[in-house]
């Protein structure tokens, strides 16, 4: 416990981006998060271990998988299932998701910075306090998508609430897309 109040104060010295609208809340409720469930203070702040880094997955199935906290940076998933799959803390930095199906993945926390989401699917999708860059916006779809507590660049929201698919009620939190992206309506 004491080494993850150390990680939190850590972070809270660490400067923001003025790029990212980033509230007290979702600061907070990452942290709180990571402390409640248990992780070690490195693994809260990083995601941990090494797993599928740097691989070639494309066309795998994922699906229904739990992969909590498995680190995905810089894989090529082209076509990827991802379907179901229980993602939370997930690292996919610089990934190549091109066409990869998140359809209903529990994706909390997720790091998504400098991924390839190029005809990425997100339906029903749970991104609570996910981080994203602007190749959210390449997405094929993102309805049901609950983005609540997401780390996304201001212009990158507005674009968001502009899609058609921007809409639909995620099927497990009842939370509205654009009521997630805090969409003006």
């Amino acid at each position: 416990r004491k080494m993850a109040a150390c990680a939190l104060l850590a972070l809270l010295a660490l400067p923001k981006p003025s790029s990212f609208a980033v509230t007290r809340r979702a600061f907070v409720h990452a942290g709180a998060s990571a402390v409640a469930l248990g992780a070690p203070a490195a693994r809260a702040v990083s995601g941990g271990g090494k797993d599928f880094s740097g691989a070639t997955i494309s066309g795998g199935d994922f699906s229904g998988q739990s992969l909590r906290g498995k680190e995905f940076r810089q894989v090529v998933a082209l076509g990827t299932n991802f379907r179901g799959a229980d993602l939370r803390g997930c690292s996919f930095f610089k990934a190549d998701l091109t066409g990869a199906d998140f359809t209903g993945a529990l994706m909390s926390g997720v790091s998504l910075e400098g991924a390839n989401l190029d005809r990425a699917v997100f339906k029903d999708a749970q991104l609570d306090g996910a981080f994203f860059t602007d190749s959210i916006t390449a997405a094929a779809d993102i309805s049901g998508a609950d983005f609540s507590e997401a780390l996304i660049p201001p212009r990158t929201v507005a674009l968001l609430c502009a899609r058609a698919d921007a809409d639909g009620k995620n099927r497990a939190t009842s939370v509205t897309t654009r009521e997630s992206l805090a969409c003006a309506e």
